[in-house]
């Protein structure tokens, strides 16, 4: 069945290519990669018209299609592979955990990671608290400043239920690292944690040494 699904989309993705758009939408991504050139509007109506016809949720059809996306050049392809599995977010166990750790680190870039930890996987792991914590420690641990990434924005739309102890941890651990992403992921955490917490939040960026984008990100909300 997967073959099929991806058969399909193909050629609603050749029929909607542009390559005029595909060139801007490569420079935005410095030119780390290609793609079709199709609105993230009108993929998104491409790919509901054809995901409409594929509405059982069976893993074996998942992983085979993502990994058939992922295969493939243009950016796209893994939009939709993240897209498809996000139809059946409520559905999802542990069984996918394998498959989109690893796919954190293949052709990893904001894009990708951003869907991956938080809503993906994070929202899985809410119901395995025990794996999230296990996962969220080895991340960060990492070499791969993605995975670090994950780690810190894995728990990102947890609100009540984030364990802001962790977070702590997490960030304090790469609190000196240069890497942009790093940065930019520590405050961002912050800043949505600091919608439920804003004194925990405050108190934490005072008190720790945090770069000043860090800062910056993670006090946005709260100096309106």
């Amino acid at each position: 069945m997967s073959g099929q699904l991806f058969q399909d989309l193909k050629h609603s993705f050749l029929s909607a290519a542009n390559p005029t758009r595909a060139k801007g939408m490569e420079a935005y991504m410095r030119h780390q990669f290609v793609y079709f050139g199709i609105a993230s509007p009108i993929r998104k109506e491409l790919e509901r018209k054809v995901f409409a016809n594929y509405n059982k949720y069976d893993f074996p059809t998942i992983e085979e299609f993502v990994l058939s996306c992922w295969a493939e050049d243009q950016r796209e392809w893994k939009y939709a592979a993240l897209d498809y599995t996000q139809k059946f977010q409520n559905k999802l166990g542990l069984e996918v955990l394998p498959l989109f750790e690893e796919l954190i680190g293949d052709q990893s870039w904001w894009d990708t990671v951003d869907c991956i930890a938080p809503n993906i996987l994070g929202k899985m792991l809410l119901k395995h608290p025990t794996v999230f914590r296990e996962k969220s420690l080895q991340w960060i641990e990492s070499d791969n400043f993605w995975y670090q990434r994950a780690a810190i924005i894995l728990q990102l739309f947890y609100r009540d239920k984030t364990d802001f102890n962790l977070m702590q941890r997490l960030i304090l651990k790469h609190a000196d690292s240069k890497e942009f992403f790093i940065q930019k992921a520590s405050g961002w955490a912050l800043r949505q944690y600091s919608k439920t917490n804003p004194r925990a939040v405050r108190k934490f960026i005072e008190t720790n040494a945090l770069s000043s984008l860090t800062r910056r990100e993670g006090l946005r909300l709260l100096e309106k």
